[in-house]
């Protein structure tokens, strides 16, 4: 029952993630303000928006990353999901609202160089396919928390197997010591009971030869 409760709310999040809409405001960068984008995610912490995008330009587009105003920025680069051209891409992630019913937002400025902004009025194709990627990214929050899950049950996965491994190998040559210390007390009991007769044997004799004596 718990499973099911935990995939129905994974599934739920999920939901929730991608009927997100994406906006577009003017945005703080620095002294002035550009025209960008702005995608408001429920259920999501900053970190994970942030470690969601990182993952997606970084490991799977390859795109070189830096910092500028406090911006993640991947400048001059191609960047096939937006377009043909070299792009400036920007985001930043924050939070704002009560603090038990917080907002992330992701928000994120595209630009072909010189800070000029991409909009729909200057480049409509661009614009489409910038608001496609930040719409498909929302549920990809989701998957991307998930993974993380797999990964770090994975990992402690392992360093149990790992602890196990060592602990059999302990358990193994702690056998062996038993096995050795058993046979070197059997032995002993051996040569105890024949140290025994010995013994047993030898007062006989002193007795019979004291017996002798007597007489």
């Amino acid at each position: 029952m718990k499973k099911v409760f935990v995939l129905v709310a994974v599934v739920f999040a999920a939901f929730t993630l991608s009927a997100q809409e994406v906006n577009t405001s003017m945005i703080d960068f620095g002294k002035s303000q550009y025209s960008g984008y702005l995608l408001n995610l429920k259920n999501a912490s900053v970190d994970l928006v942030e470690s969601t995008m990182r993952n997606l330009m970084e490991n799977q587009y390859n795109l070189k990353a830096s910092k500028e105003n406090g911006y993640r920025a991947y400048l001059s680069q191609p960047f096939a999901p937006f377009g043909p051209d070299n792009y400036d891409i920007y985001f930043n992630v924050s939070e704002f609202g009560k603090k038990k019913n917080k907002t992330t937002q992701l928000a994120m400025i595209v630009t072909t160089g010189n800070m000029n902004a991409i909009t729909s009025a200057n480049n409509p194709d661009a614009d489409n396919a910038i608001r496609y990627f930040l719409k498909s990214f929302a549920p990809k929050v989701s998957a991307y928390e998930v993974q993380q899950q797999i990964n770090a049950l994975k990992e402690q996965l392992a360093k149990l197997e790992s602890n196990k491994k060592s602990l059999q190998k302990d358990q193994d040559k702690n056998a062996k010591q038993i096995e050795k210390i058993q046979k070197t007390m059997e032995a002993n009991e051996k040569s105890l009971k024949e140290t025994d007769a010995q013994i047993n044997k030898i007062e006989q004799e002193i007795k019979e030869l004291e017996r002798q004596l007597k007489h």
